[in-house]
């Protein structure tokens, strides 16, 4: 089985820790994606991490803070109906 090697370049943008995880990618291409995800969120970014290959560039990211008031716990199957069907 051949070993794959990860290249992993880490900076800073505008105090955003970025890593560009594999494939050629700039700091400008970089900036370009983190202005994008500012003007569509009202939170801070805190990390964001790029992959990319021949066909797709994935950008994962992560926020300072989220501020959230409970948790809620949701049912993954549906649950059954009690009533008769044609009545």
């Amino acid at each position: 089985m051949p070993s794959v090697m990860l290249e992993v370049f880490p900076m800073m943008i505008d105090n955003i820790r970025v890593i560009i995880e594999q494939g050629p990618f700039s700091a400008e291409d970089a900036q370009y994606y983190i202005e994008r995800i500012k003007a569509t969120t009202k939170f801070t970014l805190k990390k964001v991490t790029f992959t990319r290959s021949d066909t797709y560039l994935d950008i994962r990211y992560a926020f300072a803070e989220i501020p959230f008031e409970r948790i809620r716990r949701v049912a993954l199957a549906a649950p059954p109906e009690k009533r008769a069907v044609n009545n």
